[in-house]
C-alpha cells in the first residue's frame, strides 16, 4: 500500500469512529467523550458444593492493542482503530479480573478464592489473557467480539493443568458505542457461563489426581 493509500484508510476509519460510533455521543452541540463500564449480563448460581481447594487468580493479561481504555472497532479484516468519543472507565484486562472474581464468589464453588495480589498461598492459580476484544463493523451493526484464553496451573504455576479458548460474539442491535458495549456485556456473559464450569470440573480432575 502506497503512503498516500495508507494516509486516506487511516481518515477513512478516524472518520467512521467519529460517525458511526460515536455521533450520538455529542454534548451541547461540543464532541465529548463517554466512558462506559463493562458489565457481565449473566449470572451464576450456588455451587452445590465446594471443592476443598484454594484458587488464587492472576491478573488477566491483554493484547497490546487492546491494554487502553481506548474501545477498538474494525470496518475490514485485519483492521482495527479507536472510537473517538467513548472508551472504557477500566482498561478492559484489570475489569475482566473483576467480572470474573464476582462471578466465582457468587458460585462459591471453592474453599476459598483469592487474587495473587492479595498474598494469598493457593493449591490452583487461574491465569487468563485477552486476545480479542473489539467491535466487529464489517457488516453494519455489526458484532462484539471476544476471545479469551485461560490457563489452570498448580501452585507453584509451572506445571499447566489445563488450557482453554474461548470465542465468543454478540450482535449489535444499533450502529452505535452504546450498542457496542450492551454487546460486549453479553459475550464477557458468555464466556463466563463457558469458563466457570470448565474450570471446575478441571479443579476437580487435579485433586482427584
Amino acid at each position: 500500500m502506497s503512503v498516500a493509500a495508507a494516509l486516506r484508510t487511516g481518515a477513512a476509519l478516524a472518520a467512521a469512529a467519529a460517525v458511526g460510533g460515536c455521533s450520538s455521543l455529542f454534548s451541547g452541540g461540543e464532541a465529548t467523550p463517554t466512558f462506559f463500564v463493562w458489565q457481565d449480563a449473566g449470572k451464576s448460581a450456588p455451587a452445590p458444593a465446594a471443592l476443598p481447594r484454594t484458587l488464587v487468580v492472576a491478573p488477566t493479561a491483554t493484547a497490546t492493542f487492546y491494554d487502553t481504555q481506548r474501545i477498538a472497532f474494525s470496518q475490514a479484516s485485519g483492521t482495527r482503530a479507536y472510537y473517538q468519543l467513548a472508551a472504557w472507565t477500566e482498561r478492559p484486562g484489570k475489569r475482566f479480573d473483576v467480572l470474573l472474581l464476582d462471578r466465582l464468589l457468587a458460585r462459591n464453588a471453592f474453599a476459598a478464592i483469592a487474587a495473587t495480589t492479595s498474598g494469598t498461598r493457593g493449591d490452583l492459580v487461574l491465569a487468563a489473557s485477552i486476545d480479542d476484544v473489539y467491535h466487529d463493523n464489517a457488516r453494519q451493526p455489526g458484532v462484539a467480539r471476544l476471545r479469551i484464553t485461560v490457563e489452570l496451573a498448580d501452585r507453584s504455576g509451572r506445571v499447566l493443568l489445563a488450557r482453554r479458548t474461548l470465542v465468543e460474539e454478540a450482535p449489535l442491535a444499533e450502529e452505535n458505542a452504546a450498542a457496542a458495549v450492551t454487546a460486549f456485556d453479553a459475550a464477557v456473559a458468555r464466556v463466563l457461563d463457558a469458563l466457570v464450569p470448565w474450570l471446575e470440573r478441571e479443579a476437580a480432575k487435579a485433586g482427584a489426581s
